[in-house]
């Protein structure tokens, strides 16, 4: 099945809202930057990409996060939203407010330092997109019912993988 695959640099996203997900260096050989979201005020990162010409509308999107936790920790799920607003040719910009996509109490790697992949879906059709619509996102994090991962998590990179014709 073929996808289109766009792939987010967190750090590299706006930093727009109110509440913003700091930059922070991480790293002692391979150094690198990420952003660093709390565990219980809700932080943004704001992006925007183009809907391909060729999306299948009667398939699934699947949202990737690639996700650490700050320091080793007994508790280890978290809880990322991805807040989407899709807009064409003679609409509005800012008519609309943002539909959220979440992603409640995902299990991830305790240790400091371990990556886990967080990954949920959605359907073309819920999300109502259609070709060469822009698509301005929000990706943020809140405070999951169980066992919240205490302290932020680093949010390093984020994947949006579109089903095509």
């Amino acid at each position: 099945m073929a996808k289109a695959e766009y792939s987010f640099n967190v750090p590299s996203l706006e930093a727009v809202e109110t509440a913003i997900a700091p930059i922070e260096k991480i790293g002692t050989n391979k150094i690198r930057l990420t952003c660093a979201f709390d565990d219980t005020t809700e932080e943004y990162r704001n992006g925007k990409f183009t809907v391909p010409t060729d999306i299948d509308t009667s398939g699934t999107v699947t949202l990737r996060a690639y996700v650490l936790a700050k320091t080793a920790v007994a508790s280890k799920n978290v809880a990322l939203t991805f807040g989407h607003s899709a807009m064409n040719d003679s609409e509005a910009s800012d008519a609309a407010n943002y539909t959220d996509e979440d992603a409640d109490d995902q299990s991830i790697d305790a240790t400091q330092g371990d990556y886990s992949e967080i990954a949920w879906t959605e359907t073309v059709s819920n999300l109502a997109w259609a070709a060469n619509d822009i698509v301005r996102f929000r990706i943020s994090r809140f405070a999951a019912t169980t066992t919240n991962l205490a302290g932020d998590m680093y949010w390093d990179t984020f994947t949006i993988e579109i089903p095509l014709v």
